[in-house]
């Protein structure tokens, strides 16, 4: 009788390469939007505390690394994008879409797994509810905008509702989204 194959582990991203990219705010587009807004003490704490870098991608146009580290704390991969640092929106040009740092590195046989973007704060803010909103950018602005609201910011990453085994990690928590 066949047996169905295992699955295969979600691979990881070299957490030097991880490390290595939280810096360079003043070349990050989006940190430098974040900075005009609510100045720079603020909107480098936010940036800090979701893990985001900066990228090489497109030379030296600022590009933004959204990573996701999941909530044990493992580097799942991240989101390479590029905005305006006056408006804060999307660069949408057919040559500057977002990509994935595993791409980017060319990883060969690499396993997706995507988690929550944020899902790393879950572990430090045990008592906290959950807001869930699609992007990125919306869940750190949220962050700082609606502090007060005592959430907990995290994204989806996209438009498709997450499949179930992701919502795992949230097991237990109140979950506005």
């Amino acid at each position: 009788q066949p047996t169905a194959a295992p699955m295969p582990t979600a691979s990881r991203i070299d957490p030097d390469i991880f490390r290595q990219s939280i810096a360079g705010f003043e070349r990050n587009n989006f940190a430098k939007f974040l900075r005009s807004k609510f100045g720079q003490e603020t909107a480098d704490a936010a940036l800090s505390r979701y893990c985001v870098g900066t990228s090489r991608h497109w030379q030296d146009a600022g590009a933004t690394v959204f990573w996701q580290v999941d909530i044990s704390g493992k580097v799942r991969t991240g989101k390479v994008m590029l905005y305006d640092p006056d408006t804060g929106k999307r660069d949408k040009r057919e040559h500057r879409k977002p990509t994935w740092v595993h791409t980017l590195l060319k990883l060969p046989d690499f396993h997706l797994e995507q988690c929550f973007f944020g899902e790393h704060l879950l572990s430090s803010e045990p008592g906290k509810a959950v807001a869930v909103v699609e992007s990125e950018k919306t869940a750190i602005i949220a962050s700082v905008f609606f502090a007060r609201m005592n959430y907990l910011w995290l994204a989806t990453g996209g438009k498709n509702f997450p499949p179930l085994e992701r919502w795992e990690a949230l097991r237990g928590r109140r979950i506005v989204l």
